[in-house]
């Protein structure tokens, strides 16, 4: 077995990349100047062979030709003459085709629904009940055009991928776009739904809310179009069950991280909240279901809606045999329309924006944002149950489960989905109301516009701050993260943006990568109280549930145990709270978060793990045997190690040598998002006044270098005499990061916006 082990690592580190000791200033190819890795147009982007440097601005950079999102790329033309005739018949037949398929979907609508949604049936992606705004339903009709049209041309696979690059004419195309945006380029704050960051007009709707995910590498769609990622690409044959091959290769194992703890994992998934939001294509407001009503079986031909995707449960399944379930409902992604008018494969809708800005405080649009505004001294509404501010309660407790005390709404509808999440939302809201109340004190001339607009940008930097300062050096480490330029240098004006750099989040980000979290998840909270006894609590018995947050002290209380209990390992072990019991409710059972994931990358049709290794600058595996010793349970499941999914492989690989969580693989695909988000933010807030219309001064981005998620987290607590936290918030306390009292952490002074 050591074999083994040693053999997956030599594989992944001699094609790891080593940091460069003295990067040159200076690059010897006319051909090449000094740029930032996320610039350059070169694949894969973890190439060992690029020359370091630094840039203009001191950051580490590579020598290469830098890419230019408006260069023209070469178009496919047809290998024959395409008449309008063939061209509408083709439209015709899908149209007919989607008008099926809507008449079926009336006729069994009662069925499809699955009369009412039980709690086994609630996804990451959907809590039934929550408004989620209106999907354009043309963007399926899309799909059967493309479909049809690519079918009566009989083009291949690659040729279907291809079909936005088509030559056509233009009289022959149906106009399928996105409006363009009128924008203010010289507007100081940012919009909530994220347009109009790019000061291109063509690109306005680059990164907003609405605007479909990108991907690394060409989707694996089976027909070119839309058809999920279902066959082996080897035998032909399909692949194995989600839920096999969750039940094979993750078992519940307690293994305790040595280094981080639990806000960590906490404040990955409020962040992957504030950039990425899919949903399942939905009846109405209503959820489908694919599976019938006693979950026996899955629901098939014209009951079956055209995007079900159901997830089979076997007959011996260690677990659900005991309760006759032998389907798991799973709905596809809502899509996106093609904003170039022009038609091509499914991309699939992100909901909230792309940039990371604070949406998950503030919301994606303009209704949300006033519904959570009191518009009195620039705060957001908040609740006192007892005399302690939390967030506002929900309207409706839709989002909670019935016999929940209480039940919150924020920024993101997927507040309540466990009690630790709903916790940092609160962090954030008490935070906004602290800097409005300080900044109205420091300039009473100021009215509620300005004031929340100001503490709206001064959070959202205390966000872009924490992040990408301390967040995401702990999960790919400093080494990775300072090649790729994502840590600041505190207290100076950058200028790194550039309009050329589209920040969009991957497919391959929503639907694997920074998926990862969900390992570090430990089944059970321990809640140290200062004035009671520690209590134990399930994580079952929080989700959709954050009654507890009604308790005096609470707050205070289980902030100190997040940053005190372990995170899990991120290895091969999921809690049985996620693979068993998500969502269960008063259930004995619920549903399984890792065969939704394994599906979900299915149905963003991500290409396997071994793509994505070569992407990587990694070799492929040819063997099992080069998994280690979890190979042989993954060889139950799959047929080639060509088969295997990117969030199981990505999640197997052995974490890299310079300090990462995990691997080589998710290191690069996560460190190439945020570089993206970063250098595609005009927005970034050290970015100065050359491009930043909302630029902070310099005395301003000093103030905003001293904050830390330890500082925001004493600035905010009910009782902060004598609560001490660590001055590395996601780190456990240790003799090297030891709790410090609250008075000696130093946050930002907001003097520093006095009268500007």
């Amino acid at each position: 077995m050591l074999a083994k082990v040693q053999h997956f690592a030599t594989v992944q580190t001699t094609n790891a990349i080593e940091r460069p000791s003295a990067p040159s200033s200076q690059c010897t190819s006319s051909h090449e100047s000094c740029a930032l890795r996320v610039m350059c147009e070169v694949e894969p982007r973890a190439r060992t062979t690029l020359v370091p440097c630094l840039t203009a601005d001191g950051l580490e950079g590579v020598c290469c030709s830098v890419a230019r999102e408006g260069k023209q790329r070469k178009k496919r033309s047809l290998p024959f003459e395409l008449t309008q005739e063939l061209f509408q018949n083709a439209v015709g037949e899908g149209h007919r085709v989607y008008t099926r398929k809507l008449a079926n979907i009336d006729h069994h609508r009662e069925v499809m629904r699955g009369g009412s949604v039980d709690t086994l049936v609630r996804q990451f992606h959907a809590p039934p009940g929550e408004p989620l705004g209106a999907e354009d339903p043309t963007a399926y009709e899309d799909m059967f055009v493309a479909r049809s049209f690519a079918n009566a041309l009989n083009l291949s696979v690659a040729e279907r991928l291809d079909l936005p690059e088509l030559t056509l004419d233009p009289a022959l195309r149906r106009k399928r776009c996105l409006p363009p945006r009128s924008c203010d380029p010289h507007a100081r704050y940012r919009s909530l739904d994220g347009s109009c960051n790019n000061p291109v007009p063509a690109r306005s709707s680059w990164g907003a809310a609405g605007y479909p995910f990108e991907r690394l590498l060409p989707p694996a769609y089976e027909d070119g179009v839309w058809a999920p990622r279902v066959h082996s690409s080897v035998s032909g044959r399909l692949l194995a069950s989600a839920r096999d091959i969750s039940v094979a290769v993750f078992p519940d194992v307690d293994r305790r991280d040595r280094k981080f703890n639990l806000l960590l994992m906490q404040f990955g998934q409020f962040m992957s909240h504030d950039f990425t939001r899919s949903a399942s294509v939905r009846i109405g407001q209503e959820e489908v279901q694919c599976c019938n009503a006693e979950h026996s079986g899955a629901l098939r031909g014209e009951q079956a809606h055209f995007a079900c995707m159901p997830i089979a449960v076997s007959p011996a399944d260690p677990f659900y045999s005991r309760f006759g379930i032998r389907c798991l409902n799973f709905v596809r992604l809502a899509l996106a329309r093609d904003g170039k008018c022009r038609l091509g494969y499914g991309k699939q809708l992100n909901r909230v924006t792309h940039f990371i800005d604070g949406s998950a405080v503030y919301g994606s649009n303009e209704a949300l944002a006033a519904s959570l505004r009191t518009f009195e001294g620039g705060r957001l509404r908040s609740s006192f149950p007892t005399g302690e501010e939390l967030l506002p309660f929900a309207r409706t407790r839709a989002a909670c489960e019935p016999w929940a005390k209480a039940c919150f709404r924020a920024g993101d509808d997927r507040v309540n989905q466990i009690v630790s999440l709903t916790e940092v939302h609160t962090l954030f809201l008490r935070e906004h109301n602290r800097v409005a109340t300080a900044l109205a004190a420091l300039n009473q001339h100021w009215d509620d516009e300005r004031l929340y607009q100001e503490t709206r940008r001064i959070v959202g930097a205390v966000i872009q701050k924490i992040f990408y300062n301390e967040y995401l050096p702990s999960i790919v480490g400093h080494s990775k993260a300072r090649q790729y330029g994502l840590l600041d240098s505190h207290g100076e004006q950058t200028d790194f943006y550039s309009p050329d750099v589209k920040p969009a989040v991957f497919n391959e980000l929503s639907g694997a990568a920074f998926r990862f979290g969900h390992s570090t998840v430990d089944g059970a909270f321990l809640i140290q109280h200062r004035h009671r006894r520690t209590e134990l609590v399930p994580i079952q018995e929080v989700f959709l549930n954050p009654s507890r947050l009604l308790q005096r002290s609470f707050f205070d209380d289980f902030l100190f145990s997040l940053m005190d209990q372990p995170q899990q390992q991120l290895d091969d072990s999921i809690t049985f709270g996620l693979t068993r019991l998500l969502f269960a409710g008063r259930n004995p059972f619920g549903s399984d978060l890792a065969s939704l994931n394994i599906q979900r990358g299915r149905d963003h049709a991500l290409r396997p793990y071994n793509d994505y290794r070569s992407w990587a600058g990694l070799e492929r595996l040819t063997s099992f045997e080069q998994f280690g010793p979890v190979g042989a349970r993954l060889a139950s499941v799959y047929e080639f190690p060509d088969d295997v999914d990117l969030w199981v492989g990505g999640l197997l690989e052995p974490p890299t040598q310079d300090g990462a969580l995990f691997g080589e693989t998710f290191a690069a695909i996560i460190s190439e998002q945020f570089a993206r988000l970063k250098f595609g933010d005009r927005y970034y807030y050290t970015n100065g006044p050359r491009t930043n219309p909302g630029f902070f001064t310099g005395e301003q981005l000093r103030e905003l270098s001293k904050v830390s998620l330890a500082s925001v987290i004493c600035t905010n607590l009910d009782q902060a005499d004598g609560f001490s936290a660590p001055r590395d918030a996601f780190r456990q306390p240790s003799e090297h990061n030891p709790p410090v009292p609250c008075q000696t952490l130093v946050g930002m002074d907001l003097s520093a916006w006095r009268g500007h």
